[in-house]
């Protein structure tokens, strides 16, 4: 994967970085959100949203990077390169 174009790159990094902002997002959200069963659901921000915002971005990101290296790794990608 390291004869990629500057497009494959650049859409990779969107991937990568989309993935884990959403990811941090919706762990923020998931979080913060307090007595939605009860019937009043409200948001309540605090250090553990924070902390999951960045639990969550450090997953999406460790996602991709894992495909990615496999992808780097793959025979179907090694023989495709060397043709």
């Amino acid at each position: 994967m390291s004869d990629q174009s500057n497009h494959t790159k650049g859409l990779y990094k969107v991937i990568t970085w989309g993935t884990a902002l959403s990811f941090g997002i919706l762990a923020a959200l998931a979080a913060s959100m307090k007595d939605f069963i009860g019937g009043n659901a409200a948001f309540d921000f605090s250090l553990f949203t924070v902390l999951a915002f960045v639990a969550g971005c450090t997953v999406g990101w460790i996602f991709w990077r894992i495909v990615l290296s496999k992808a780097r790794r793959s025979p179907e990608n090694k023989q495709s390169g060397s043709t």
